[in-house]
């Protein structure tokens, strides 16, 4: 999830995620089960949530750019979009969201800005143990948590951190980087997961295996890999800022454009919000604050800016929509 407020280590992790996946007993899996059948599943978890913190949606009754825009936001999964046998469960501030119907029958999120695995970890578990006490989980004394996909099988916990990697990128020492955690059990995707790309110099870091392994092991190898991480990135950028003024100039050029652009696309607008993100990060630009950058860089996503500025328009108007809200912010 995108995160505009500030927390620990924000200037190289953008947010933390640990999710659940979860079955109920005597129920098959979502993908086949009827119409009847998958609203049944809703109705039990929404007799099960307490009402007073959490609300749940109907998918079918949200429309797309708003789904679409809830994908955009990592608040659900790109191939829940669309799914009218679906529904969402979320609290006020949208820090534990659960799709209902996903791949899964329930799939628990909870999320945290900067580097807080633990704080996620404390809300996930309070969540799902209350709706455990009324709703039993399919779960073997051998294996674990009984899910649809084997590769979850076993804690079905899967934890996340979004981090901002660009002067590892710069300087081209990603590639080994990456090649060592994955030895280890550490999966490296893009800013949309699997199969998508480094868009922005935004990676997500999460485990693989959850089969055998406890969550205490889990959270351990994650947190011991992006702490290394972290650490590597930061010398990065004071190698970068001590070779000369390239990365300044670098820096400076792309908050000049984005002030100044009457049209942007959102590839563009990410790749140039990185620079100036590493550029505040860095104390380079002063005059700019970490959580607006966060905020611009949540706000022009497609959807979300369609959300925002209440207006529908096709993909040259996006582009110019896009280049004068980023003028307005930067003002």
């Amino acid at each position: 999830m995108w995160f505009n407020n500030i927390s620990k280590d924000s200037d190289v992790v953008i947010s933390s995620r640990i999710r659940f996946a979860r079955s109920i007993e005597g129920y098959k899996f979502p993908h086949i089960l009827n119409s009847k059948e998958l609203n049944n599943i809703i109705t039990l978890v929404d007799r099960a949530i307490d009402k007073d913190e959490y609300k749940l949606f109907m998918m079918r009754d949200i429309d797309e750019v708003t789904q679409n825009a809830l994908k955009e936001q990592h608040l659900i999964s790109k191939e829940f979009v669309g799914n009218d046998n679906g529904a969402i469960v979320a609290n006020a501030d949208n820090t534990i969201v659960a799709m209902i119907n996903e791949e899964d029958h329930l799939r628990i999120q909870a999320f945290e800005s900067g580097f807080n695995i633990d704080k996620c970890y404390d809300k996930i578990c309070q969540f799902t143990d209350d709706i455990n006490e009324k709703i039993k989980f399919a779960k073997s004394d051998k294996y674990g948590y009984l899910i649809s996909c084997p590769t979850n099988i076993g804690s079905a916990m899967r934890v996340s951190v979004m981090l901002h990697l660009p002067a590892l990128s710069k300087m081209k020492l990603l590639n080994k980087l990456f090649d060592q955690a994955m030895e280890i059990g550490i999966s490296v995707r893009g800013l949309y997961g699997e199969n998508s790309d480094s868009t922005g110099n935004i990676f997500q870091i999460s485990n693989q295996k959850t089969l055998g392994v406890s969550d205490e092991d889990i959270i351990y190898n994650v947190k011991l890999v992006v702490t290394s991480i972290i650490e590597q990135e930061r010398k990065a950028r004071e190698a970068l800022l001590n070779s000369g003024i390239t990365l300044e100039d670098t820096i400076y050029r792309s908050y000049g454009i984005l002030k100044n652009a009457r049209t942007i696309d959102n590839d563009e607008a990410i790749k140039l919000l990185s620079n100036v993100r590493l550029g505040v990060s860095t104390n380079v630009i002063s005059d700019l604050s970490l959580d607006k950058i966060q905020t611009l860089m949540i706000n022009i996503e497609p959807n979300t800016l369609r959300t925002i500025l209440k207006e529908e328009f096709d993909e040259k108007e996006e582009n110019i929509k896009r280049a004068e809200y980023i003028r307005k912010e930067l003002i």
